[in-house]
């Protein structure tokens, strides 16, 4: 029998953004990923189905926005593993911590993310929640 989707296996993904190695995070979200950030009256607001337009158009611009990156520590995780192999969701809240903006000021926003694996326990989809008032205030800022 496979090894199921665990707690450990969803952090061992996560901790990479507490540490801020977003490569090692991305090298575990599969290239066709399917990632909302959802809202509609924030600049970000968007749906992906590419990695590397997702990085583009949305971590990156976050990322250009501030001039110390903020790290992303975990919350908490729960986990719902389907059948056997790695596949499932799992609900992972995360805090910022450590942001600074172009302008001085802190960023440290907090995000709810509902996401998807696959049944070799990759990142497939991502529903991704924060406080879109702060990221529109962050980016009009300092854009």
């Amino acid at each position: 029998m496979a090894t199921p989707l665990t707690k450990s296996h969803i952090l061992s993904i996560f901790s990479n953004l507490s540490t801020g190695n977003t490569t090692a995070f991305f090298a575990n979200v599969t290239d066709d990923v399917d990632w909302l950030v959802a809202g509609q009256s924030h600049p970000l607001a968007g749906h992906w189905t590419s990695k590397q337009r997702f990085f583009e158009d949305s971590w990156m611009r976050v990322g250009a926005v501030l001039q110390k990156p903020m790290q992303l520590s975990i919350v908490g995780v729960i986990v719902e593993p389907e059948g056997e192999g790695l596949k499932g969701k799992a609900v992972v809240e995360l805090k910022g911590v450590g942001g600074v903006l172009k302008d001085g000021n802190e960023y440290n926003n907090e995000y709810c993310w509902v996401v998807g694996f696959n049944e070799v326990g990759k990142i497939a989809s991502v529903r991704a929640y924060l406080d879109t008032a702060k990221l529109r205030d962050a980016l009009d800022g300092n854009e």
